[in-house]
């Protein structure tokens, strides 16, 4: 917009002081120049007339009197009588008009009355002050193309140049740098170096998920092979031939889950799959109650539930909603020992609905809480798979509209709130 308003700015103040030159000009140096001219210009043309009458006088031929004077004098010359006969008339598309200067009398020749106009041309280029202007008009406008022409290139050009060597550059890998103006361009070229930001980061995350994933394939890939080669090559009794079996298998599971979790990780980058359904805040605690009560009855878990929105509904993807309480608890499970709990609390805060997934595991550094659902993070050194389940977390959230956050509780665990909107 400041572009526009600097551009707009530039061509009404240079159309504002050509005017005001052009009407100065006009009124205090051209108008009275040609109204001298003009005076000048009839004087001389009663003079002229005054000569002619006086010819006619002396003369039985007006035709040829008025043929003289106007070629010898390069006059135009309209004479009729009073009965509306042309007599002369040297220049009849001239007298059809009615917009010029002329001098007109009438005269008595001999006993008949005739009426006579006379016109000349007046001669502009004997005015000083209208030369004077067609080129200081020529220099005027030569110099408003040089200043057009430069605030342009500092502008507009010289900017885009800057913006273009800087994509161009890109390629080869040099980074652009920060522009300092305010200008549309200026704005432009800074969004193009967050971009660049951005894609740094995010190639860089990509990077490091790549080299994750590989790191954490190539351990139990290694194991899988160390097992089936001494499978095909030792001399192993039937119950060495299981161990190495049931390894095989196990190593080959946490192949499939890392897999698997990368595939939930690239799937819920596509926001445009969402498959919204309508359902109660009851209902989904219901199927999230089920899907754990054997397995953290098993651990020796408590699950507890506390709502008191239990017909709130929701309008969401029920099944990537699911994954998100599946990651969060999965993980507070990891880290909680026999005898804790895991609570889950509902509440409603204006028009979202939030929930609280509270362990009595061990909590995060504080440092670390921002980092927790960034891909590949976890605070657990020993940990060997992706780190793929609480950024998994923060994009389904996101793409339905809620924040998702971290915080350490009074229990020395770990509180994990997101929010989605209710229905």
């Amino acid at each position: 917009m400041k572009m526009k308003r600097v551009t707009i700015t530039l061509v009404v103040s240079i159309f504002l002081l050509n005017f005001i030159f052009i009407s100065g000009y006009f009124r205090y140096f051209l108008i009275p120049q040609l109204s001298l001219a003009i005076e000048n210009s009839n004087e001389q043309l009663n003079n002229d007339l005054a000569d002619i009458i006086h010819a006619y006088e002396k003369s039985n031929d007006l035709y040829q009197t008025s043929e003289y004077f106007a070629y010898e004098r390069n006059i135009s010359i309209y004479l009729e009588n009073l009965d509306k006969d042309v007599i002369y008339n040297n220049n009849a598309e001239l007298w059809n008009k009615r917009s010029f200067y002329y001098v007109t009398t009438f005269f008595q020749h001999k006993d008949d009355i005739y009426l006579i106009k006379i016109y000349r041309k007046t001669d502009t280029a004997n005015i000083p002050a209208l030369n004077n202007f067609i080129i200081f008009e020529i220099i005027l406008i030569l110099v408003i193309i040089l200043i057009i022409l430069g605030t342009a290139n500092q502008k507009f050009i010289s900017p885009i140049d800057k913006l273009q060597k800087s994509i161009k550059n890109y390629k080869f890998g040099i980074k652009p740098s920060r522009a300092e103006g305010q200008t549309e361009i200026d704005i432009i070229q800074n969004n193009f170096v967050d971009l660049v930001d951005d894609l740094e980061a995010e190639k860089e995350k990509q990077n490091r998920i790549i080299a994750s994933i590989s790191h954490d394939i190539k351990t139990p890939l290694t194991s899988i092979m160390g097992y089936s080669d001494r499978l095909l090559t030792a001399n192993l009794d039937e119950e060495k031939q299981r161990n190495y079996i049931e390894r095989i298998h196990n190593k080959s599971i946490s192949l499939k889950n890392l897999t698997e979790e990368f595939d939930d990780y690239l799937s819920c980058n596509i926001k445009d799959t969402l498959k919204r359904e309508e359902i109660s805040v009851k209902d989904l605690l219901k199927q999230i109650q089920a899907d754990y009560k054997d397995d953290l009855k098993e651990k020796n878990i408590k699950l507890i539930i506390h709502c008191n929105i239990e017909d709130e509904l929701l309008h969401v993807d029920i099944a990537k909603i699911k994954r998100v309480f599946n990651n969060i608890i999965a993980n507070s499970v990891r880290f909680t020992e026999k005898k804790g709990k895991i609570t889950i609390t509902c509440k409603k805060v204006d028009c979202y609905i939030e929930f609280r997934i509270s362990d009595t595991g061990k909590g995060v550094p504080e440092k670390d809480l921002n980092k927790i659902f960034e891909p590949l993070f976890t605070s657990d050194p020993s940990r060997k798979i992706s780190g793929l389940g609480l950024s998994i977390c923060k994009e389904i959230v996101e793409t339905h509209g809620g924040y998702i956050y971290a915080r350490n509780n009074k229990e020395n665990g770990l509180d994990v709130i997101f929010t989605i909107k209710a229905k």
